[in-house]
């Protein structure tokens, strides 16, 4: 048996990341999971990282994905590896709560298949996800978008509260 999931997509900026907070606060269900995040806050040089859902621990830097300011860093490779590796094990140690949580999936993960075989079973599983998906076209993130599992819900600056409600609605149901 599986469960309905719940991907939110929209521009950036437009509260997503706060609805999965909101949503998460106002119903008291524990979640674990992932997140990506930039250490300065957005995407104008910096680095990216992934890390278990609220951790609230400092980036590691085993869990950078793109650093901006060198070169090295941020090659397809490299970036699969890190979701491969570490994506996984994030996940592989995830799911034991109410809500499993994928905040962000997005481009940079377009070629770590290990990872996208991590994701899909969780979303042919049991576990409640809620996560974002980003708004862009890839094999990948189509594949979460067309999966029998899974809701998409757009979410703009008018409809993001609107978006708490419906979610905090289908909570109760």
């Amino acid at each position: 048996m599986s469960c309905m999931h719940i991907f939110l997509t929209g521009e950036r900026q437009v509260g997503k990341t706060t609805i999965i907070r909101d949503f998460l606060a106002k119903t008291g269900l524990t979640a674990d999971g992932l997140m990506t995040f930039w250490e300065t806050g957005d995407d104008i040089g910096g680095r990216l990282y992934i890390s278990p859902f609220s951790s609230g621990l400092p980036p590691e830097e085993k869990y950078l994905i793109v650093d901006r300011d060198k070169r090295n860093r941020g090659l397809p490779e490299e970036v699969a590896r890190v979701f491969d590796v570490h994506g996984c094990e994030i996940l592989a140690a995830s799911g034991k709560r109410d809500v499993l949580v994928m905040d962000e999936l997005g481009f940079f993960e377009s070629k770590a298949t290990g990872f996208h075989e991590c994701v899909m079973r969780f979303l042919s599983g049991d576990v409640p996800v809620l996560g974002v998906v980003k708004p862009m076209q890839t094999e990948f993130l189509d594949g979460i978008r067309s999966h029998p599992n899974v809701e998409v819900w757009e979410v703009t600056v008018e409809n993001r509260s609107a978006v708490l409600e419906r979610l905090l609605k289908h909570d109760r149901s």
